[in-house]
């Protein structure tokens, strides 16, 4: 895990790769398809040069929100250094957001990106819960919308377990 930069700091590197995004999307849509045969390649290049970078970066993005979101609602929390796996790049043992104090784990968090909780999505929930709720610490695990929220809540109450869900998307107090 890396120790967080301030949130202004991540927020530039947030815009940067806004920014890195939104050229690669330009210069893809600058490019006209004649056919079928040229259009898929085109798709696929676009594709390849985007996906991972925009699903990253969205990642990334709400675990800037959650933390603070984290500050906001939570003052207590204010003292404590973060830690995080921005690019969800972390081990199964360690969450996206972790608030540390003299190396005691005060905080656990794992942000998800999925809007509707269909299909994969949902299985993937329920293991992200379950790795969760076995971390150190106060337990959060931050949505982008109310449909995941529910579902979330709704997995927590059947597995019992301490975990509160945050839907980032009602969350609109800047620091």
């Amino acid at each position: 895990m890396e120790v967080m930069r301030s949130l202004d700091d991540c927020k530039a590197k947030l815009w940067n790769d806004y920014l890195n995004l939104t050229h690669a999307l330009t210069q893809a849509a600058s490019k006209t398809a004649l056919s079928l045969e040229e259009a898929m390649p085109a798709l696929a290049s676009l594709r390849e040069g985007i996906y991972e970078s925009l699903n990253q970066t969205l990642h990334e993005y709400y675990a800037v929100r959650g933390l603070e979101w984290l500050l906001f609602a939570r003052p207590e929390y204010q003292t404590l250094e973060w830690h995080w796996n921005p690019r969800a790049t972390g081990t199964s043992l360690e969450p996206d957001i972790r608030g540390v104090t003299a190396a005691r784990v005060m905080v656990s968090a794992e942000v998800t990106t999925s809007p509707r909780p269909s299909g994969v999505i949902d299985s993937r929930m329920r293991a992200t819960l379950t790795k969760l709720s076995q971390m150190a610490g106060a337990k959060y695990y931050f949505v982008t919308s109310p449909q995941m929220a529910r579902r979330a809540n709704t997995k927590l109450a059947k597995a019992n377990y301490q975990i509160e869900v945050v839907d980032l998307s009602t969350f609109k107090q800047p620091l």
